[in-house]
Formats: structure tokens, sequence, C-alpha cells
């Protein structure tokens, strides 16, 4: 049974989604608080599994709220907001970076007669945050000495199994393109990793990362605040230069070329997510084999696992998040699985490996 808390100062919304929750068996709302202060002091007396968040509340946002229960009372939060396409959406995106595993919007379509849509992808949703693990901010550590050893470097890995400890990558390393993957809890391991790469870091980067419908352009808004770097959604043919991030839009996928990062409109891929981290991965792979580079990070599912795969064996070097980093350790895991990971890396790790770049 999975005991959610809805937290939201309308009354109108608090009904909607109790209502929306309150037929699923598996789900049974245990409280409803109308600011950030009751959210924070409810998660200690209730211990939810699941928290529903808005952000603009009074007394206490859900910003200050996420930052709160995640400090005291870790607990998987879905910020829910009424904010795609706003200029305050950057607040929603700080929630993610504090914690909370996942950004929707407000579920309005029920108003429209929307009713079975709009709580099938609730549901959806929020069993989907359930499998994450509840994490605090995520802080960058100093990544640990080595451990691998001179020898080790120059010896092959075997698909079967990426190196369970983290170490170096082999020294002849030359990418011309990075590629990053990732899903639920992802989005505040990039935004870390984007803002401790130097400003003088020349190879150009390509996320695909799945996001709620609506939420693409104000993400890729976010991380340019973050970074040195240069960030901006992919819309239609885009060069790949240095100093660059592109990221994939929330309705449809990229492939690379030599040249440019391409979007693919969502029908013409078959693919369960919206953009696909394999199309990416796969299409880096033809285009650029051994000088690739991918990254895969926390997420729910096996996206990405393929097309990590392909980019090894055109002789990529390709990284998947450790587990003990990781909101959700299900995308990783898959592509380890599949023996797609030469390496598994804390997301520190993976700033210096890319920082060998710049």
């Amino acid at each position: 049974m999975l005991r959610v808390l809805i937290v939201d100062d309308s009354p109108a919304v608090q009904r909607t989604l109790a209502a929306l929750l309150e037929n699923d068996p598996d789900v049974t709302v245990v409280g409803i608080a109308s600011n950030g202060a009751e959210a924070v002091s409810m998660c200690k007396e209730l211990m939810p599994d699941l928290v529903t968040m808005d952000i603009f509340m009074p007394v206490m946002d859900g910003l200050e709220a996420t930052r709160q229960i995640m400090r005291d009372t870790p607990t998987r939060i879905l910020i829910v907001s009424s904010m795609v396409k706003s200029k305050d959406m950057s607040i929603a995106f700080e929630a993610i970076r504090a914690g909370a595993v996942e950004v929707v919007e407000k579920p309005h379509g029920v108003l429209r007669g929307n009713y079975s849509e709009v709580r099938a992808a609730l549901l959806r949703l929020l069993k989907g945050a359930a499998e994450a693990i509840p994490k605090a901010t995520l802080s960058l550590a100093p990544p640990q000495p080595s451990a691998w050893s001179e020898e080790d470097k120059d010896v092959p890995v075997p698909r079967s199994s990426a190196r369970r400890k983290t170490g170096d990558i082999p020294a002849l390393l030359s990418p011309q393109i990075v590629c990053i993957g990732g899903s639920t809890g992802a989005p505040g391991v990039l935004a870390e990793i984007l803002a401790n790469l130097p400003k003088s870091f020349q190879v150009p980067i390509v996320v695909a990362q799945h996001i709620a419908r609506g939420f693409a352009d104000g993400m890729a808004e976010w991380l340019d605040s973050q970074t040195h770097l240069k960030v901006r959604m992919v819309k239609g043919e885009e060069p790949l230069a240095p100093g660059v991030v592109l990221v994939a839009p929330d309705d449809g996928h990229v492939e690379i070329s030599r040249r440019l990062a391409s979007r693919v409109p969502g029908g013409s891929f078959a693919s369960a997510h919206m953009p696909s981290v394999d199309l990416l991965f796969s299409s880096a792979a033809a285009a650029y084999g051994r000088w690739s580079l991918g990254v895969l990070l926390s997420g729910m599912g096996h996206d990405g696992a393929q097309g990590l795969l392909a980019m090894r064996e055109a002789g990529g070097v390709t990284v998947a998040q450790d587990e003990e980093s990781s909101v959700v350790w299900g995308m990783p895991k898959a592509a380890i699985d599949k023996g797609a990971a030469l390496v598994t890396m804390t997301p520190a790790e993976i700033v210096q490996l890319l920082g060998r770049l710049g």
C-alpha cells in the first residue's frame, strides 16, 4: 500500500488529487497539508511513503519544505506544479536538486473531461516514484583515490561486467562527443555535473533526460543558469559545438551525426520514452565510434542500456552511475547487466573524468 501525503494550499486541488487517488486499491491518502510547514510536521508524524508537493504556498513554500523534509525525514517527493512555461519553473528544479524525485504538471485536465487519462498518468508517476530511494541534497564529495593500478589501465574489461570499483578510465581518452542520459533522480545530478565543468570545456555534450511534457524548456533554462557552458534545447538541427550542451525535447527525440544534433518527431521512433536515451547513444556510436563517451545516470527501467552497449561495442567509453548515489538504480543496472558499462562512477568521479577533457 502506497501511503501518500497531499500538500497544496488550494482546497480545489486537494480535492482533485484525493479524488484521483482514492479509488486505487494500492494507494491511500494519509493526510492533506495546506502549506510547507504543515508538510514538514506531518511527514514526521505520519511517515508517508510519498508526498505530492506544491511549490507556491503560504507560511513555507514547497522548495523550503522539500529541503527540510529531505534533511529531517527523507521521503519520496513528487513536485506537482502549475508552472509549465513559467519563468519561475527553475524553483521546481531546485526542489529536484534538493531531493524531490520528479516534477509534473497539476492535473487540470480533469476539468476538460480527461479524468481517466489524467488519473492513470498520475498513478503511473506516483507508483514509479515509489521505486526511488529518498536522498537528501546532492553534494559532490571529492572523488576517492583510484582503485586501479597503472597495470590495470591497459587490461581490457570483460563485457559481462563493469568495474565495481571506480577509478581512472584508460589514459588514451579523447572523445569528440559526450552523451548523457537519465530519468528519475538524474536532473539534480546532471546540474551538479555541468556546474562543476570548467568554462574551457571543449567537447560538445548532448543530453536525453526523461521529463514530464512541458518541462524540458524550463529544465534547459535552469541548467543554463547552473553552468559556465551554454545550454539550449534541440528544436530542429543544432550544430555540435565546444562548450555547448544540447538538451532533447520532451515531445520528441534527438539523434546525432558528425556535425549536428537533430530533433526526431516522437512518433517516428519506437520507444516507450521521450526522449529516447537509446536513440541518442546508438546514433553517437554510429557517428563517432571510439571517439564517443556515454554516461547513463539514475532512472527507472532500461532505456539507454542497448544504446550504451552499441557505444561500447563501437569502442567508446561507457559509464554508469553507481548504485549508492542513484535515486533509482534501474537504467544503470540494466546497462551493467547487459555488459554495456565499462565502469561505474559516482557523480564526483564523472566530473573528474569529464574535467580531463577540458
